[in-house]
């Protein structure tokens, strides 16, 4: 049996004129491009801000778009977000706020994200 000098545990090996250079894509060095300015909004007498979605960790945004209060804590900025949970707000005027933040940012509504049940 050989071994793969491609696996994902080994990291490229130094080169006489330097460090390897072979990857398709360097993540390092990317920049992102057309990106939307931050979402506001106006609840309790307050401007809120919330960050664009591309912008979270993608790991954390899976786990978020199941758990509402998850997904509006990683979108709110830290000195935010005790205040926007400490105010009321009835369940129609998060869904309006939602479907605003997922306009804004050109995303799907539910079931119509691919792989959605419909």
């Amino acid at each position: 049996m050989t071994t793969d000098d491609r696996s994902p545990d080994r990291l490229p090996e130094e080169r006489p004129d330097g460090p390897r250079t072979d990857v398709a894509l360097d993540l390092d060095t990317l920049e992102r491009e057309g990106a939307k300015d931050p979402f506001t909004f106006r609840h309790g007498g307050k401007r809120f801000m919330m960050s664009d979605p591309q912008e979270i960790d993608w790991q954390k945004l899976l786990v978020a778009l199941r758990d509402p209060v998850f997904f509006m804590t990683l979108a709110l900025p830290a000195d935010d977000r005790e205040e926007f949970f400490s105010l009321d707000m009835p369940s129609w005027k998060m869904n309006r706020l939602v479907k605003a933040y997922s306009e804004h940012y050109g995303l799907p509504s539910p079931g119509e994200a691919a792989g959605s049940p419909s």
